[in-house]
């Protein structure tokens, strides 16, 4: 590759995106990525980091602009946080930029024939493109004030971010905590604005504002959980994800038996494949969520099951559908292996991250199963990240790709 330092600047025609929020330009040979910019434009990018293969690079001025390029809606992102790295191109071109994403590495990683799939990434009903976060973590800055970390950096800017609805921006920025000092804040389905030190290891939440629990609802059901608890950051993710889900079930999942919820939280997804006569084993690390999931599923056919989700499947009922959400990483080639094998009529993927569920996808396709559905959503609006869907239902997948 071409020698670049830190801090050099490019004159960079930019081209594809690639997933993690950049775009991808080209410098004597060095595949440079570029933060800040769009396809199709030219920018001039401060260099910010080399490897051997490639480096990444921060667009300082954009000489050719796109149509598609919007003023930023996001003030922590244009200060330089890692929050929001999308709110400068239009909403509708943002989903069809993840979509190609979404396409790029389910033939790359997944193995798939390029026309096997036309993914679109569709918007969350309904919903708004900023404001959609009822939660949050925030870093405090040396003088203690609550902001977001600079992107791919310690540094802390304090500035609002778009993601945040005004009833959190303005309760963190009423708010101090020590330098360095994580914060979660929620706004939880009752209305009600939360802030907590979370719990670690020996020492107990320290509450900040509002209460040490969040109420949450989908559907008929309610949870309780932590203020610093787990649940999706999109205030409509939850009941969506759980209607999906139950008409996936309904589609493929035949007369109904026996569920699995692999890394299933608190159970929301539990509750879809209840509602559709399920009886449910929900498989989760986490025992603040279980203890509320427990309360909530009281009177109701669901079993859970406190461990990694690798070691607890030999002991589980044989299911005749297997629903898994699992964290970023993916679940991997061991557990999906493991799902095939135990032989359900459908499996339904929810995936946050396209390169894992990809990776996913493939490993089922190696051990008996077809895509039956794939589908996509705008989860995350402002951001690079999306939801992805996919029900396996038994059968040959012809993978061309691989």
């Amino acid at each position: 590759m071409s020698a670049l330092s830190i801090g050099d600047e490019l004159e960079l025609t930019c081209g594809a995106p690639g997933h993690g929020g950049f775009v991808i330009a080209r410098h004597e040979g060095c595949a440079v990525f570029v933060r800040g910019a769009l396809p199709g434009e030219t920018v001039r990018a401060r260099v910010t980091e080399v490897k051997k293969s490639y480096a990444r690079a921060s667009t300082v001025e954009v000489l050719v602009a796109s149509p598609y390029r919007v003023p930023e809606a996001c003030a922590a992102a244009a200060a330089g946080a890692g929050c929001c790295d999308l709110t400068f191109a239009d909403p509708s071109y943002q989903r069809e930029l993840k979509a190609g994403v979404l396409h790029d590495l389910l033939v790359r990683f997944g193995g798939f024939d390029p026309d096997a799939f036309e993914p679109a990434v569709e918007p969350m009903p309904g919903a708004p493109v900023a404001g959609w976060r009822h939660r949050a973590r925030l870093v405090a800055d040396g003088a203690g004030a609550l902001g977001q970390h600079a992107h791919r950096s310690d540094a802390v800017v304090v500035a609002p971010c778009a993601q945040l609805p005004d009833v959190l921006t303005d309760l963190a920025a009423g708010l101090r905590a020590e330098p360095g000092t994580e914060v979660a804040l929620v706004l939880d389905d009752a209305g009600a604005a939360h802030a907590a030190v979370p719990a670690r290891r020996g020492r107990a939440a320290q509450i900040l504002a509002g209460d040490a629990l969040a109420e949450y609802r989908v559907g008929g059901r309610s949870w309780r959980i932590p203020v610093g608890g787990f649940w999706q950051a999109h205030r409509d993710a939850a009941p969506r994800y759980a209607q999906r889900v139950a008409a996936y079930t309904g589609r493929y999942g035949g007369e109904p038996g026996r569920a699995w919820d692999l890394y299933g939280g608190a159970g929301v997804l539990a509750g879809a494949l209840v509602d559709e006569g399920f009886a449910v084993d929900v498989v989760e690390t986490s025992g603040g969520a279980i203890a509320a999931g427990k309360q909530s599923f009281a009177d109701e056919p669901v079993a859970f099951h406190r461990g990694d989700v690798a070691s607890r499947l030999k002991g589980l009922p044989a299911p005749s559908v297997v629903v898994l959400d699992p964290p970023r990483a993916g679940a991997g080639a061991a557990v999906m292996a493991a799902i095939a094998a135990a032989g359900p009529r459908a499996i339904v993927h929810v995936g946050c991250d396209p390169a894992a569920f990809a990776r996913d996808l493939g490993v089922a396709c190696e051990n008996g199963y077809r895509v039956a559905e794939l589908d996509a959503c705008d989860a995350f609006p402002g951001t690079h990240h999306l939801e992805a869907f996919a029900v396996l239902v038994p059968g040959r997948e012809d993978r061309r790709g691989r």
